[in-house]
This record gives structure tokens, C-alpha cells and sequence, in this order.
């Protein structure tokens, strides 16, 4: 679809003249809707000058000529708010995509609460900014764009209205290089004949700006064929697997598709996106921080972000004091933790400590050093050979106090995700359970290593899964919701005990490891916005969400289909009776079934499972729960 919306720099920046031209140019292809009114009516004038053209009611229309929320207060209402106005957007009639006009500027007042820029952000369509070439064009209209820009909008064209101003128009397009911008006049007369026949002399640039919206539309068979000739995608064989989804947006809980389709991002984008697609304050923050620095080494340079960042991490720990050491990813955060907790052996002169313990359908990355502590036959079978020892035990703690017992001289760390074993199929235990594991872990002098890629950042309910269980672990490892999903950035949070080992000046005792873009700055910035979000009170989403999970779930308990039921905090997982654990065919077609539903999932072979963003709405949580039990039932 190329629905889009119509933005003014400002009130009487031309949008109407714009929507008149544009219905007349392509009335059999479009209909308008401009949802909030004040003043005299827009729907009206479209309808009387553009007889052809389907114009649907406004949803608000208000008699005073000022702006919508003061309109309102005169009559004793007040306007909806943003996201009941996008809900409101009408369907699209005999196949007509939808143009949508605003009203003033972006950031004019919608309602009480809101700015305008609001309801752009909820229809999420792209949009067209109309400016005048009155004085000072240039800079109105370059300062809008870089505002828009800032939030996030996505701005396909630019159209200067008024007399032709080549200087204005080559400006405009040197400092907006990936905007399409062309210039209209107005017509001499406001009739209907006098509108056909403007737009008619203009069909060129009018032309020129709707194939740059169909190209939103037909980027999908283009990305699809070149995607197959040049692109690797992981965890999918190169032969036999569905057609990927060719992705040109997102916005809090959804994702745009190429073929017009919005569906739910129900796993958060491998688990990454916290708050929601480009949430506002966290792509305000990453604008900002890139208007001071991209990036710069971290090996003998600091800066004030990676710093801010630090010291929120460490003050959400169990520790007084501690280090945080920035990498890339989750696999790597844990390689560090690894290495670290080999060399603190050392340090101590127990070189001798070489192995680790991990646990039964635990997944730690696809690094060496996470696979040898993961050891997932479906994964890492092939890379056998090349893992140094670790000893893979049942997720009990009897059976680690047993093999402790014996091995703890020859152990350096055990490793354990919180609460929630992600890849290996959601698997959950309790709080009391992982109690048990640190405890026994530290009685017999062994290092433990919480792996919170996955978990932290609220997703079990607790900025951290390992709070639940009050423990205290020697590493912690962050990375997935620690931006809030806006950019890479991982953390190895380490304690003062460890840290207190390499702290000499003997450099044989540096711990050697480093990253290219390690405490990027933009990432750290973003990353302190997210945690600052967090801390302020963000967490009661993922109570909100797990109460829906359980009320929406209790069915499914006892089913025949369905061996176990499992829910923490936002994630909620069935396992499905069926043989070929990950590699399970249940698993594409509980998917393929999902997303005939509008609901994006990508099980893990017989489990299919869910972790939605924090700003998941009601009525999406309901669409989830009611495609997940779908799936279910056509799982034979």
C-alpha cells in the first residue's frame, strides 16, 4: 500500500492545495481522510472542488479556527488521543490507498497531552512535507525535516508550493539528499476545472513524486531476488526455507511489511526491542548523541556516555563497586566473562582451574567459548572437536553438588541464564532452584556467571532474573534489550572480587581483549536512556503482560497437544507433543499459521513461545494469545 500522510512545515503551508492537485492527478487510485478538523472543513472543500474523489467523514470536527485541544475546550469536549485517531483510519475503499492530512505543524497540539507528532508516529505511513518558497523557505523547510528526522518520521518527499524557486529547490534537495523534492504552483482559480487543469500542466512532478511512494510498495520482489543471490540469512538452510519477510518499518509492537501488511513483532526481534520499535525518547537520544560523537577507541580514551552507563549498570547490582566491560554482543560479553573467570584462577595461581559447568538446554552463544559451555548437539555438533572441556550437567542441584564435590580444584566458573533457558526452548525453573545452584556454586569456591543477555532488562519481571532469587553472581553478562534494541552493545558486568585480581601494575595481569566498536558512544548513550526508562518505572509493563498470559493461557493446561505450559514475567511458552525438538516441522507451521493471523513468531522447533515489547497494547496481547492457541490447535 502507499497510503501516506500530507505534513506542513506550518497552518497554510499549502497541504490542501497539495491533496486537491493530487486527488485530481490520481482520483482513481486515491481517497482522502483528514481525521481532525477545526474551523472550516477541508473534507468539504475537497468534496466540492474534487468531485471525483471519495473524501471519508473526520473523525473530529470541531467549529472554532485554532488549534484542536483549545477548539475542543470551547465546546466542552476534548480530542481522542493519538491512538484511538489511527485505530479510527478508515479501510481502504474499492482498493483506493488513503491520503491523510494533518493539520498546522507537526508539532502543533493535538490534544491535551499530545503533539500532532503522535498521531504521525501511530498511523506510521510515510509521509510528505509541503513548504512554502515564501522567504525563508530554505530554512523552514530544511528545519522541519531535521526535526522530523530526529523522531524518526519517514519523510519520502518534499513540496515547495508557490512560485517556482530553483535556488530554494536545489538547497533543499543538496541538504535532504534522500528526499524526493519538486515544485508546484498553486492554481489561478479555485474551481474544480481550474484544480484538473493545474494538475494536469503538473502531472510531471506529481508523477515523479508517486513513484517515489510506489517504490515503498515495490521494493518487495526486488529485495526477495537479490536477497536469494547474495545473502546468507542465519539459523535458515540456503535451500527449502519460506521466502523471508522483506521489512521496511517498524513502530512500538509492529513491523511494516513491503506488501503493506503490519504484523505483530511478537518476539521483539529476537528479543531485543524492549519498549517498542523506534521509541521516541530513545531515538531522540541516539539524534543527539550522534550531533557530538560517532565513535571513537576505547583503550586509553574515555567518554562521558560509556562512564553514565557504567555507573547506572553497577548501581543496579548486589555489589558495592565492580567494573563493567563493554563489548559487542551476547556471545562475546559471555567470551569475556569466560576468559576473565580463567584468568582470576591464574591470577591466584590456580591455572589448573580449566573447566566450566553448564546446564542441560543452556545456550550461551555461537562463539567457542559459548558453544563449549552450551554444547547443544543441533547447534554445535560439528565444532565438537574444537571445544575446550566443560561439563554439561542436568539443571539440578544435587547432581552440581555432586560433581563438585569431586571437581571444583579443576573448575573455574558455572554458568546458568536466570530463570528462563532462552534457545534451548524457554526453559524455566525457580527462583529457589537457582538459589540453590549459586549457593552450592560458592560453597565449594567456584566462580558463578550469570548469563542475562536474554533475561535482563525485565523481561522475567526484575531488571534482572537473578534479583528474584536474591543471589549474588561474580559476572553478569548483558547485551539484546540493553540499547532498548536501537543498537548492538553488550556489557560483562564484573564484581569487586574479581576485579581486585588484576588490579596491578603488572601487565602481565592486563586482561588482553577488545573490541573495534567496544563502548560505542551512541549505543552508551541510548543504552543510559533505556536503563534511566527502566529504573523510572517501566518494569510494571512486564507484570501487565504476564497477568495477560495468564488469564489468556489457562486453557491450554491439560490439553492433549501440549506437554507443558510455561510463563515468566513477558515470555510465555507451550511445548507441543510432537518428536524432532528443534528441528520439528510443528515448528514452521505454527508459524505460517501465526502470521496468516497477523502475528509474527518464530518457534523453537516444538516450543513455540512469545516475548512481546512493554508497549504492547491490549488489544495486540489479545491477537497474540488468540494466533498462539490457533497454532496449537492445527498442531496435529
Amino acid at each position: 500500500m502507499t497510503d501516506f500522510i500530507i505534513l506542513g512545515t506550518d497552518t497554510d503551508a499549502g497541504k490542501t492545495t497539495f491533496a486537491l492537485l493530487w486527488l485530481h492527478r490520481f482520483a482513481e487510485s486515491y481517497s482522502y481522510w483528514k481525521p481532525v478538523e477545526t474551523g472550516d472543513s477541508d473534507a468539504e472543500r475537497i468534496t466540492r472542488l474534487c468531485p471525483a474523489a471519495v473524501v471519508h467523514a473526520p473523525l473530529v470536527r470541531l467549529k472554532a479556527p485554532v488549534a484542536p485541544p483549545l477548539a475542543a475546550r470551547l465546546e466542552g469536549q476534548r480530542v481522542p488521543q493519538a491512538k484511538v485517531i489511527a485505530g479510527a483510519m478508515p479501510q481502504a475503499l474499492n482498493d483506493k490507498n488513503i491520503v491523510v492530512e494533518t493539520f498546522g505543524g507537526p508539532f502543533s497540539p493535538l490534544n491535551e497531552e499530545e503533539l500532532q507528532l503522535a498521531l504521525i508516529h501511530e498511523l506510521a505511513l510515510p509521509c510528505v512535507l509541503v513548504s512554502s518558497t515564501n522567504l525563508g523557505g530554505i530554512g523552514r523547510t530544511l528545519q522541519c525535516l531535521t526535526a522530523l528526522g530526529a523522531e524518526g518520521v519517514d519523510i519520502v518527499g518534499v513540496v515547495l508550493f508557490g512560485k517556482y524557486d530553483e535556488f530554494t529547490a536545489e538547497k533543499v534537495k543538496q541538504h535532504a539528499p534522500t528526499v524526493t523534492v519538486v515544485s508546484l504552483t498553486p492554481p489561478e482559480d479555485w474551481t474544480s476545472p481550474a484544480l484538473a487543469a493545474c494538475a494536469e500542466r503538473q502531472r510531471e512532478p506529481l508523477q515523479c513524486l508517486k513513484n517515489a511512494l510506489d517504490r515503498k510498495r515495490n521494493v518487495d520482489p526486488y529485495v526477495l531476488a537479490e536477497d536469494r543471490r547474495c545473502v546468507w540469512h542465519p539459523y535458515t538452510p540456503l535451500v527449502g526455507a519460506d521466502e523471508p519477510l522483506v521489512c521496511v518499518g517498524a513502530r512500538d509492537e509492529f513491523l511494516e511489511l513491503a506488501d503493506g501488511r503490519r504484523v505483530i513483532d511478537a518476539i521483539s526481534s529476537w528479543w531485543t526491542i524492549l519498549h517498542g520499535h523506534r521509541h521516541p525518547p530513545l531515538m531522540k537520544t541516539l539524534a543527539e548523541a550522534s550531533r557530538r560523537l560517532d565513535h571513537v577507541l576505547f583503550a586509553g580514551v574515555t567518554h562521558p556516555d560509556a562512564v553514565e552507563l557504567a555507573d547506572l549498570l553497577l548501581g543496579t547490582m548486589p555489589w558495592v563497586g565492580g567494573r563493567v566491560f563493554y563489548s559487542d554482543n551476547g556471545s562475546t560479553a559471555v567470551e569475556v566473562a569466560l576468559k576473565m573467570a580463567y584468568q582470576f584462577w591464574r591470577h591466584h595461581g590456580e591455572p589448573q582451574r580449566t573447566r566450566f559447568v553448564g546446564f542441560e538446554h543452556g545456550y550461551h552463544g555461537d562463539t567457542f567459548g559459548a558453544m563449549a559451555v552450551s554444547r547443544d548437539p543441533v547447534f554445535f555438533g560439528h565444532f565438537e572437536p574444537l571445544l575446550f572441556r566443560a561439563d554439561i550437567l542436568p539443571l539440578d542441584a544435587n547432581r552440581l553438588d555432586e560433581h563438585l564435590a569431586q571437581h571444583a580444584s579443576e573448575t573455574a566458573a558455572v554458568i546458568l541464564e536466570p530463570l528462563v533457558q532462552g534457545a534451548g526452548g524457554m526453559r524455566m525453573h525457580s527462583a529457589e532452584v537457582l538459589k540453590e545452584i549459586v549457593e552450592i556454586t560458592h560453597r565449594h569456591g567456584v566462580l558463578f556467571i550469570a548469563d542475562e543477555v536474554m533475561t535482563g532488562g525485565g523481561r522475567t519481571g526484575t531488571q534482572w532474573a537473578h534479583q528474584r532469587a536474591g543471589i549474588v553472581p561474580d559476572l553478569l553478562c548483558a547485551a539484546k534489550t540493553l540499547t532498548g534494541g536501537v543498537m548492538p552493545l553488550a556489557a560483562t558486568l564484573v564484581s569487586p572480587r574479581i576485579v581486585e585480581a588484576f588490579a596491578s601494575a603488572d601487565r602481565t595481569r592486563t586482561f588482553f581483549h577488545g573490541h573495534s566498536f567496544t563502548a560505542n558512544p551512541l549505543a552508551c548513550a541510548v543504552a543510559a536512556a533505556n536503563l534511566r526508562l527502566l529504573l523510572a518505572g517501566s518494569l510494571q509493563d512486564a507484570k501487565r503482560i504476564e497477568h495477560s498470559w495468564r488469564n489468556a493461557f489457562t486453557d491450554l493446561h491439560g490439553r492433549a497437544n501440549v506437554k507443558d505450559v510455561r510463563i515468566c514475567g513477558t515470555i510465555a511458552a507451550f511445548e507441543i507433543d510432537s518428536t524432532g525438538g528443534y528441528l520439528a516441522d510443528a515448528g514452521q507451521t505454527m508459524k505460517r499459521r501465526c502470521l496468516e493471523m497477523g502475528v509474527f513468531l518464530r518457534p523453537l522447533g516444538n516450543v513455540i513461545y512469545v516475548m512481546p515489547p512493554f508497549c504492547t497494547s491490549r488489544e495486540s496481547l489479545q491477537r497474540i494469545a488468540d494466533a498462539m492457541t490457533a497454532a496449537v490447535n492445527g498442531v496435529a
